[in-house]
């Protein structure tokens, strides 16, 4: 909140409108000043936890005087391309994808700051009534192997892998490999890479933004 009073509307991102981008900052200031990730992302679901964001929203309705409201994910890069912000969340993916096209310039880099962000996380399951289990789990095993999360997952999409970087950083040409972590290790993204939380507490979020901040 002090650098963003001493710079206003150089920080920008669209709230919970228009893009994911928002909607994980928007969870990341819940897990800061709220309840922590590890809580709200494993459950059970208690309904009277959200009793406690009050403060936290308060805090953001505070901090959202000094940002500057973009359109989107996209909204974000475009901004942060033409100077009109100097920081805001977006997702790694699109970042490298619009630094490869030339629509970033070289000085803006990427930072996973303490205590972290959330991403979607993904998990693959398999029925206990599947009718080709053993089919199941060879397709996991492929999919997550490293051979597949190097060349489909991070060459391909410009994502983070799914399973431990050190796996896969055998399987990558160096160039992709510094390029992918050149600002943000893979311990740090270890250590601050949060999940979402459960889905009831993701909606409680939600509407606790819309009706104690956005209002």
């Amino acid at each position: 909140m002090a650098w963003t009073q001493k710079h206003p509307q150089a920080f920008g991102y669209n709230g919970i409108k228009n893009g994911m981008s928002g909607v994980s900052f928007v969870v990341g200031w819940i897990y800061a000043y709220g309840t922590d990730a590890q809580r709200l992302s494993a459950g059970p679901y208690d309904k009277s936890v959200e009793k406690g964001w009050q403060q936290a929203y308060e805090k953001l309705k505070a901090f959202n005087k000094n940002v500057t409201f973009t359109p989107g994910n996209a909204g974000t890069l475009d901004m942060l391309s033409r100077g009109e912000i100097a920081m805001g969340p977006v997702w790694v993916d699109m970042f490298y994808s619009w630094k490869d096209q030339g629509k970033l310039p070289p000085s803006i880099k990427l930072a996973l700051l303490a205590p972290g962000m959330p991403g979607q996380p993904m998990y693959y399951v398999i029925p206990a009534k599947a009718a080709n289990p053993q089919l199941a789990h060879d397709f996991i095993a492929l999919a997550t192997s490293p051979e597949v999360q190097a060349q489909g997952i991070v060459k391909q999409f410009n994502w983070y892998p799914g399973i431990d970087a050190g796996q896969v950083k055998p399987k990558l040409d160096a160039a992709t490999w510094q390029k992918l972590f050149a600002e943000i290790s893979p311990e740090a993204l270890a250590k601050y890479g949060k999940s979402f939380p459960i889905a009831p507490y993701f909606d409680d979020i939600k509407e606790g933004y819309e009706s104690q901040v956005a209002n």
